[in-house]
């Protein structure tokens, strides 16, 4: 497949819907991903399931590859914890850059575990009191309030690492929100652009989310070179109807997230999804409906809204069109998002019969 796409190719473990892998598996699928040419594994994080520093850690310390969060949800830990997390990973990364995208969660999941308080200025003070830690200066919790209200935090109390990380550590976004883009343009080294990509890059949105970051970047932080990194949703397989089951039920609750983005009907209809549909999952939802019951409301043709899905074949021109607009739209990586029932067959897939011709 040509594809004029010339930057990083990452891999995303969504790990709370593929609960059936182990750690030890993870890690097995980190090295196949690593051995088949892939620039970057993520994890991403929820509660209950595996924890994603355990599974980067595990990662860490037998793969050679870039590793990242996407994304790691502020609320779930406190900033000291996360900063002296993060930096002991890096002692076991041989100075490969660790990457943290974080958001606030998706409201569905990590917005009923939570009380998502103030997520713009959690999100800042987290970034901001983090990289103070990681630099090795003395921090005091009077300078971010609201993490120190919410994780009772001593406000005079002077933090300092006991040690330093092994290997940098940089921050992206995972919100797509104006205000959470122009955060990432003043502090942060990147966006990452989740698993909405699909439809916004269908609608045409993404220029206008894109624009205004980048240029706050620019002025704020002129010296540093940004990473962005999009989200590519993809379930592939040899079995066509697993891959398609597999994606519904991220389908059924992106579906209804994008009118809240404020997406039109033409809009919907451009991004290949019936405005009728998005109706009756929103319905269902207020009725109490869960993801895998919505997910059954979903028909076939509806799922390539949202993912690349199917045989190998079948994607693979859908595959080319969508990165061929990452680099149209200046990405510095395309991130193979949710990836299908079966990782170790989507991973070499991707590589031997889709990226490869």
């Amino acid at each position: 497949m040509k594809t004029k796409f010339k930057g990083d190719l990452g891999l995303q473990f969504t790990i709370h819907i593929a609960n059936h892998y182990s750690v030890p598996e993870l890690v097995k699928l980190a090295a196949l991903s690593e051995a088949k040419g892939f620039d970057q594994v993520w994890v991403n994080d929820n509660l209950t399931y595996r924890n994603l520093f355990v599974v980067l850690a595990a990662m860490a310390s037998s793969v050679p590859i870039r590793l990242g969060t996407a994304i790691m949800v502020p609320y779930f830990r406190n900033p000291v914890d996360l900063a002296d997390t993060i930096a002991a990973i890096t002692e076991l990364t041989d100075g490969r850059e660790f990457s943290v995208g974080i958001a606030r969660g998706a409201s569905m999941i990590a917005g009923k575990q939570v009380e998502a308080e103030k997520p713009l200025t959690i999100i800042r003070e987290t970034v901001s009191s983090v990289n103070t830690l990681l630099a090795g200066d003395s921090t005091y919790f009077r300078d971010y309030p609201h993490l120190a209200k919410y994780f009772h935090l001593n406000p005079e109390r002077e933090f300092k690492l006991n040690f330093s990380p092994g290997a940098p550590v940089r921050f992206y976004s995972g919100g797509g929100g104006p205000k959470n883009l122009k955060i990432a343009g003043e502090i942060m080294d990147g966006i990452l652009i989740g698993g909405y990509y699909i439809p916004l890059a269908k609608s045409g949105r993404l220029e206008g989310i894109l624009g205004p970051s980048r240029a706050v970047a620019s002025e704020s932080q002129p010296a540093k070179s940004m990473y962005d990194t999009c989200e590519l949703n993809v379930s592939i397989s040899h079995d066509r109807e697993r891959a398609l089951e597999f994606a519904k039920p991220y389908v059924s609750h992106i579906l209804p997230t994008l009118r809240d983005m404020g997406f039109s009907d033409e809009e919907l209809f451009v991004a290949g999804v019936e405005p009728s549909l998005v109706d009756t999952l929103e319905e269902a939802f207020s009725n109490g409906a869960t993801v895998p019951e919505a997910s059954k409301l979903v028909p076939d043709e509806a799922v390539k809204s949202c993912f690349v899905a199917g045989s190998p074949e079948e994607c693979q021109h859908q595959i080319k069109q969508l990165m061929d607009t990452a680099q149209t739209l200046d990405f510095d990586q395309v991130c193979f998002a949710k990836l299908g029932p079966d990782y170790a067959e989507a991973i070499s897939l991707l590589r031997d019969e889709i990226l490869t011709k």
